[in-house]
C-alpha cells in the first residue's frame, strides 16, 4: 500500500490475468526491500489474515509478490559462506505460512520443502505449502513487459532457440565441481530433449548471444556487473547460483554494482532464480531438474512448479521471478525475434480469456486494424477500425497471435490464449 510501483504492477497483472478481486492482498509495511524480523511478522500476519478472511486458505496454490513488497529479512543468523548475514528471502519464508511446516519460518536453518524433486503437478492440499514467485525488475516498465511475454502456452522454438550453460566466476579449484554437479547434468537433460545447447567453460562470462531460451550460470560471487548483451525470447528462463543475484532489484542500489536478476529481466528474460545472499555447494539450485520439468512437453509443468521442484529449500535465500502459471509449448514457427510485445502502448486483456478480448491504449485518431493467426500461421479473421470499445472474439480454445496494423503497415504483435 505504501509503494505506487507495487500498486501499478499488481493492477496490471490483475487485469492481464483476469484475477478475481478477492485474490488481491494489500499489506501496510514500509516501502523498503530490507526489513527486520518484527516487520516481517507484521507483514506475515496481514497476509495470513487476508487469506483467511477471503476463505482462500486451502484453495490457493500460488502467491505472487510485486516490486515494492519487502524482499529480504535482515539481522538473522544463517548458514552462509561468511557464517552470518542478511540472507532470509521474504518470498521463501511465505511459502510455509498457514501450513504444517510454518514452525520452520524465520529459523536459522534451511528447510528442505516437500515439493523438491517431485514429478507431479502441485497442489497445496498435497504438499502443505504455497509456491511463491515475484514480479520484479529495475523498473515498472520492465515488469509489465515481463508479464506481457509470459503466461500459459508461451510458444518456444526448439530448433532455433538456444540454451547456454556458463561456468562463470568459478574459482579454479571448484570449477570441476560446478561442471560435474551443475553444468553437465543440465546439459545432459538438454541433449536428451534435442534442445540446442552450448557450454562455456571459461571463468569469464559469455556475452552477445541471440535467441536465448535459457541461461544457466554457476560459480562464486558476487558476480561483477557487465554488459551481457543477450537477446532473450518470450518464455525464456535463467538460474544463477552466484552470490546475491537477488539481493536487490533497485536500479540505484549499491548492490547493483553486481550483475543481478534485474539485468536479465531488463534484457527480456521471462523467469529467473537467484539468491539474496550466498549458499554452500550442497544447497545449489538443481538446473538439471528445472530443464527436465520446464521443457517437458508431455506433462507441461508451469514456471512455479518447475522452479520449486529444482529449489531444495524454503524459508531460506531463494527468489523466483516470473508469472507462476507460465507454461511453454514447442512451436517450430515461433519467431526468431522477440516480436511478441505490441508497440505504441496497445495491449489486449483479459489474457487468457474465454474467447472475448478488449484492447486498450488505442489512439482514437489512428486507423488501427488487426489480423488473428493460429499457431501454424493460418489467418483466422481480420478486424477493421479497432477502438477501445471493440471486442475481439475467438471461438475455439488455443493459442493465437494478433498482428496490429496502421494503414496497412504492421506495428506490433501479441499472443493471446483462449481457455
Amino acid at each position: 500500500m505504501n509503494s505506487p510501483e507495487s500498486i501499478e504492477i499488481g493492477n496490471y497483472f490483475w487485469a492481464a490475468r483476469n484475477i478475481p478481486t478477492q485474490n488481491l492482498i494489500y499489506i501496510n509495511v514500509p516501502n523498503t526491500e530490507v526489513i527486520n524480523d518484527s516487520v516481517f511478522d507484521v507483514m506475515r500476519a496481514q497476509i495470513e489474515t487476508e487469506i483467511r478472511n477471503a476463505g482462500l486458505e486451502n484453495s490457493l496454490n500460488y502467491l505472487v509478490t510485486t516490486k515494492g513488497v519487502p524482499l529480504r529479512r535482515s539481522n538473522i543468523d544463517c548458514v552462509s559462506n561468511t557464517g552470518t548475514g542478511d540472507c532470509g528471502s521474504v518470498d521463501s519464508e511465505l511459502c510455509l505460512i498457514l501450513g504444517p511446516n510454518a514452525s520452520n519460518i524465520s529459523q536459522s536453518n534451511a528447510y528442505m520443502h516437500p515439493y523438491f524433486n517431485q514429478n507431479v503437478h502441485f497442489t497445496r492440499s498435497q504438499f502443505g505449502m504455497y509456491l511463491v514467485t515475484r514480479l520484479d525488475g529495475f523498473t515498472v516498465g520492465d515488469v509489465k513487459l515481463l508479464i506481457d511475454r509470459s503466461g500459459p502456452n508461451t510458444a518456444i522454438n526448439p530448433i532455433a532457440f538456444q540454451n547456454i550453460l556458463d561456468l562463470n566466476e568459478a574459482q579454479s579449484n571448484d570449477s570441476l565441481y560446478f561442471v560435474d554437479m551443475y553444468i553437465n547434468p543440465a546439459l545432459n537433460e538438454l541433449q536428451v530433449g534435442n534442445w540446442l545447447a552450448q557450454t562455456d567453460y571459461n571463468n569469464s562470462p559469455i556475452t552477445d548471444q541471440t535467441n536465448v531460451l535459457s541461461y544457466l550460470s554457476t560459480g562464486h560471487g558476487p558476480l561483477p556487473n557487465y554488459a551481457q548483451n543477450f537477446s532473450f525470447v518470450p518464455g525464456s528462463f535463467a538460474a544463477i547460483t552466484t552470490c546475491s543475484t537477488a539481493a536487490s532489484f533497485d536500479s540505484v542500489a549499491s548492490l547493483n554494482d553486481n550483475f543481478t536478476l534485474s539485468n536479465l529481466i531488463a534484457q527480456g528474460c521471462t523467469a529467473a532464480h537467484g539468491y539474496v545472499n550466498c549458499i554452500y555447494f550442497s544447497q545449489l539450485f538443481r538446473a538439471d531438474i528445472l530443464v527436465n520439468r520446464y521443457l517437458n512437453q508431455a506433462v507441461n509443468y508451469n514456471l512455479a512448479e518447475s522452479f520449486y521442484m529444482a529449489e531444495r529449500f524454503a524459508s531460506w535465500q531463494g527468489v523466483i521471478v516470473g508469472d507462476p502459471k507460465t507454461t511453454l509449448i514447442a512451436d517450430t514457427t515461433a519467431s526468431l525475434d522477440s516480436d511478441f510485445s505490441v508497440v505504441n502502448s496497445i495491449s489486449v486483456y483479459p489474457n487468457p480469456s474465454r474467447g472475448l478480448f478488449k484492447c486498450k491504449g488505442i489512439d482514437p485518431n489512428r486507423q488501427i486494424s488487426a489480423v488473428i493467426y493460429s499457431l501454424t500461421g493460418q489467418q483466422i479473421k481480420s478486424i477493421q477500425n479497432l477502438n477501445e470499445q471493440s471486442t475481439i472474439e475467438i471461438e475455439n480454445k488455443g493459442v493465437y497471435f494478433i498482428t496490429f496494423y496502421e494503414n496497412g503497415t504492421p506495428i506490433g504483435k501479441t499472443k493471446v490464449v483462449v481457455e
